[in-house]
């Protein structure tokens, strides 16, 4: 029976690993297909192979976009990162339940709210603040903001339950010792907190580069999601499905011959 039991757990996670890889498998193979005379996208046949997906992929407009999303990732991922930790310290640090109580139920109502509606809510903020947009700078500081808006309550969701079980006597032990707050922040709490912060980083990316409502909404800055989603399907998004294959598989072969060392040492 426990034999079976770990057939069905293999076999269940393999189905999900490979209906999970379909997709990506299927617009890696119609990534080197030709596009049609008007200039759409091929599905139900061959039409011929071609480069022109990752040619327009590294055209000057997509490389553009994509220098745009990284660097409004990655303003974006370290403002959160940073109020994410601001602001879980202090819920760990306060004893009273009705705070933490008031600070799950705020942060599970932002997580659940549409796009649209937080799109349309900053656009008439920034409007009525700023006034209209003037300059495709402006509209960058807008879409981070927007970004930062957006990905908060998913820094602070992750981050929550690590921090809670920090324990109190690491601190206190080292203001016995004689270290600086600040100091002892950092060689304590921050270091404990290294796991959470990689996960939020990796999320907050991707929430960033995959978002076009918030970013259309608000502002006028060209990133790959604005350009992805806009008008009709491009084919060099297939062109991203392909390159985001390789690299998961690039990874998950680093995983398992790292997992299988560590088996060869046991």
């Amino acid at each position: 029976m426990t034999k079976f039991k770990e057939f069905m757990k293999h076999f269940y996670v393999s189905i999900v690993l490979i209906i999970f890889y379909i997709p990506l498998f299927f617009a890696a193979i119609f990534s080197f297909n030709k596009t049609s005379d008007k200039g759409f996208i091929i599905f139900t046949h061959w039409n011929g192979f071609t480069w022109e997906a990752y040619q327009n992929l590294f055209s000057d407009k997509i490389f553009r976009a994509f220098m745009n999303s990284l660097l409004l990732g990655t303003m974006a991922s370290l403002i959160v990162i940073i109020l994410s930790l601001i602001t879980i310290f202090s819920i760990w640090k306060q004893k009273s339940k009705m705070i933490k109580i008031i600070k799950n139920t705020s942060t599970n109502i932002s997580l659940i709210n549409p796009d649209v509606i937080i799109g349309i809510s900053l656009a008439l903020f920034f409007t009525m603040s700023f006034g209209v947009l003037s300059s495709e700078s402006e509209g960058f500081f807008r879409a981070v903001i927007g970004h930062v808006v957006m990905i908060l309550p998913y820094g602070i969701l992750i981050m929550y339950p690590r921090s809670e079980k920090f324990n109190k006597s690491i601190l206190e032990a080292s203001y016995d010792l004689g270290y600086p707050k600040i100091k002892t922040w950092f060689k304590t709490y921050f270091i404990y907190m290294l796991p959470s912060i990689s996960l939020t980083l990796i999320v907050s990316m991707v929430l960033s580069f995959d978002d076009f409502i918030i970013t259309s909404i608000t502002s006028n800055a060209d990133t790959v999601g604005t350009e992805l989603y806009q008008g009709r399907f491009q084919s060099w998004a297939l062109a991203i499905g392909s390159l985001l294959l390789i690299s998961i598989i690039s990874i998950n072969i680093y995983l398992f011959i790292k997992s299988l060392k560590k088996k060869k040492v046991k």
